[in-house]
């Protein structure tokens, strides 16, 4: 394919969009591609790359007041959207793949659209990092306004956008970007490797180490103060790897430790072996897109600790509560230090643990998922996305839910069946999860909306159960989802499901299928809500409706069993592994589900 590539920046490792800009690039081209690259640079050097085989297109840097100074601290700039260079670059090409949304980009867009050649966008730039950098990031408000006038002036125009990451697709999604959403990490380098053989510090210092820009939203300072607080602090030596605007008052912070922080900006050669030298990497930026920092430490075996920010796409990464700690608090990230560091045996045994876990994320696997979306786009076919809701009727979906539903509802099932639920503790602080129930009465739906009330359900149903005008509606309405009955679609919509999960919505399944009225045995349980659990690693709980026989004035008016709605522990993802966890969940939740009715039974 001829594939051109627009990115404002390229050639230097300033930030995250252009370095893994230039991965893509060298690597389409040496799986046959012809790549084309435009950029900012001066335009006599315009040509083909001797070391690398892609094309260069330059143009000349646009400076706009004052966005532009701001844009250099961050190391970055605009480049002037120079009409006949991108004809040139386009003219010809199969597929045109835009990085960010200034105006190189928009005009390269538009220019695409009159040649004819499909265009997909990519979402680098994260609306938080524009309000935190200057100044602002105490206002949320205004990251979501960014959204909104980000894909108001620019991904609208687009049917695929490419996403480094779930939390980022997350974002789009709830902010009501409606293009097809390709989450593919911006990969990993194979040189990222654990060393075979790893020296200890001479001097019995344990080695910290934190990767990024030296800015406001990668709080740097949480972690110089959580070493202060450290048990261990005369034991600590950090290193930070990068540039910026903060390095002068980190490096002050830093005068007060034992062992004041060591800062250098190394090259790919040198950062590998600082990292494979070091013993545990922290990571606490508030604001990440992806953290491919982060990747390329764990891909070396280091062990990370992450914060849990809210937004921050890097905490997915997490394979126990070992490695996050709560953002900004510097107080629990010196608990998780001293822990590790008193538990140093086992960081070797996490690490090799975490090698195997970053082969998912490596550059090769980037690669084949970005090819596949581009020969996906030039086919131009649109899946129906019949799961993504518009905002005015996510909007009368609450109304109706909460004002009119759910009261009546709880009115039915309470007064009139006699409905109770036992164990509703278990679900307080929820925070994304799946919920499955056996299958056995009409309105078990009902049941399971109420049990987790105030929280709104999310039900994946059968595409005919949402096709009539009148029911179809009511059961959206009340939270369902028709699952795509075109397996083609399947993917997308497991995707869509990852998505509203890390939104921390609770998606419910009844994973024996049919519906079997009164029915008091458990049945053989579907795979798909624990391979989605599995894959989006959220917690899965188990919910058992139980029958009772009415007991006492009851048994005048309630001629059928009466119901209890066990509410049991979540469980936790257990295994990296997609197959293992779901295999191993899958057991203990049947197990458990079926002990509660075999339980139940016995008291009768």
């Amino acid at each position: 394919m001829i594939i051109t590539i627009i990115n404002d920046t390229f050639g230097i490792n300033n930030n995250g969009t252009t370095i893994s800009a230039m991965r893509f690039s060298k690597a389409l081209v040496e799986r046959g591609h012809t790549v084309r690259i435009v950029t900012c640079g001066d335009p006599d050097k315009s040509g083909i790359d001797d070391e690398h085989g892609y094309e260069l297109y330059y143009v000349p840097e646009l400076v706009i007041p004052i966005a532009s100074r701001l844009a250099h601290k961050q190391n970055t700039l605009f480049a002037k959207p120079v009409k006949s260079v991108l004809e040139k670059a386009i003219k010809g090409a199969d597929i045109v793949h835009i990085y960010q949304p200034w105006f190189l980009g928009s005009q390269a867009e538009k220019i695409a659209r009159k040649l004819g050649v499909p265009c997909i966008a990519a979402f680098h730039i994260q609306p938080e990092n524009i309000t935190y950098n200057i100044g602002l990031g105490w206002l949320p408000f205004l990251g979501h306004l960014v959204y909104y006038l980000l894909y108001l002036f620019f991904y609208r125009r687009f049917s695929h956008i490419h996403c480094p990451s779930k939390f980022i697709a997350a974002q789009l999604r709830s902010h009501g970007y409606r293009a097809q959403l390709h989450v593919i990490s911006n990969g990993v380098d194979p040189d990222f490797q654990p060393a075979t053989d790893r020296n200890k510090d001479k001097n019995n210092l344990f080695k910290i180490l934190m990767i990024g820009r030296l800015s406001p939203e990668k709080k740097q300072d949480v972690l110089i103060k959580a070493v202060e607080k450290s048990s261990y602090e005369k034991r600590i030596q950090l290193y930070f790897a990068g540039q910026g605007p903060k390095e002068g008052k980190l490096r002050r912070m830093g005068e007060r430790l034992t062992n004041p922080p060591i800062f250098g900006y190394y090259n790919k050669e040198e950062l590998i072996e600082l990292i494979r030298s070091c013993d545990l990497y922290v990571h606490t930026s508030d604001i990440e897109i992806e953290g491919i920092s982060c990747i390329e430490a764990f891909s070396c075996g280091l062990v990370p600790v992450i914060s849990d920010s809210k937004l921050s796409a890097t905490k997915q990464f997490a394979l126990g509560p070992m490695n996050l700690f709560r953002a900004g608090d510097a107080s629990h990230l010196a608990e998780r230090i001293d822990a590790w560091i008193e538990n140093s045996e086992s960081l070797t045994e996490v690490g090799n643990i975490y090698a195997e876990y970053a082969k998912n994320y490596s550059l090769k696997n980037s690669i084949r998922e970005i090819e596949k979306v581009y020969k996906l786009a030039t086919k131009e076919e649109k899946s129906s996305q019949s799961y993504i809701w518009k905002g005015t009727y996510r909007l009368f979906s609450f109304i109706f839910y909460y004002l009119i539903a759910i009261p009546l509802i709880f009115l039915w099932t309470r007064i009139v069946l006699g409905v109770r639920v036992v164990g509703k503790k278990r679900l307080r602080n929820l925070d994304g999860a799946i919920t499955v129930c056996n299958h056995v009465h009409l309105l078990d739906s009902a049941l399971v909306g109420i049990a987790l009330f105030p929280r709104k359900l999310i039900f994946p149903t059968l595409e005919k159960n949402t096709e009539t005008f009148w029911l179809g509606n009511l059961v959206k309405l009340l939270g369902g989802i028709a699952i795509p009955g075109n397996i083609s679609e399947l993917k997308q919509f497991l995707a869509e499901m990852e998505y509203l999960l890390m939104k921390g919505r609770v998606v419910h399944f009844f994973p024996e299928g049919e519906l079997k009225p009164y029915n008091t045995d458990l049945r053989n349980f579907k795979r798909g809500a624990f391979y989605l659990a599995a894959q989006a690693r959220v917690p899965i709980i188990p919910i058992t409706i139980a029958f009772k026989q009415p007991k006492g004035i009851a048994k005048l008016y309630r001629r059928k069993p009466t119901m209890v709605v066990h509410v049991g522990e979540p469980v936790q993802p257990v295994s990296i592994d997609v197959r293992t966890d779901q295999r191993i969940r899958t057991r203990i939740i049947h197990t458990q589900m079926n002990d509660i009715l075999k339980k139940v039974a016995s008291n009768k």
